[in-house]
Order: C-alpha cells, then structure tokens, then sequence
C-alpha cells in the first residue's frame, strides 16, 4: 500500500484516543498498566478489554433492573 493509500484508510478507518494520568490520583492504574508492558503485555489491548467489559457489565445492569 502506497503512503497516499495509507493515509486515506488511516483517515478513514482509525481514531486516536490519548489520555493523561496523574501519578498522585492514578497510581492504581499507572502502576497495573506499568506491570502489563513489563511482561510484554499490550497497554491498548488491556485497555480495550477493560472498556469492553465495562460495557458489558453497564447493558446487563440495565436489563436487571
């Protein structure tokens, strides 16, 4: 794929989310993040995993109630 192709499916295909976190109020996650890349973990695949599951959980708490 030549790089013109390739910015037009990026453009069209993918965003971008970035974050901050604050090492005094999130040190919590910073540190479970900073654990998952040391054993050769991927940050945006936990990431993703706990969005999806948040997710999940919120829909089944609808039906419940």
């Amino acid at each position: 794929m030549d790089k013109e192709l390739r910015k037009t499916w990026e453009k069209n295909n993918k965003v971008f989310y970035g974050i901050n976190l604050l090492k005094s109020t999130d040190s919590d996650i910073i540190d479970y993040l900073d654990t998952v890349k040391q054993n050769g973990g991927s940050i945006q695949g936990t990431l993703k995993e706990a969005l999806r599951f948040f997710l999940a959980y919120k829909d089944n708490q609808k039906t419940i109630q």
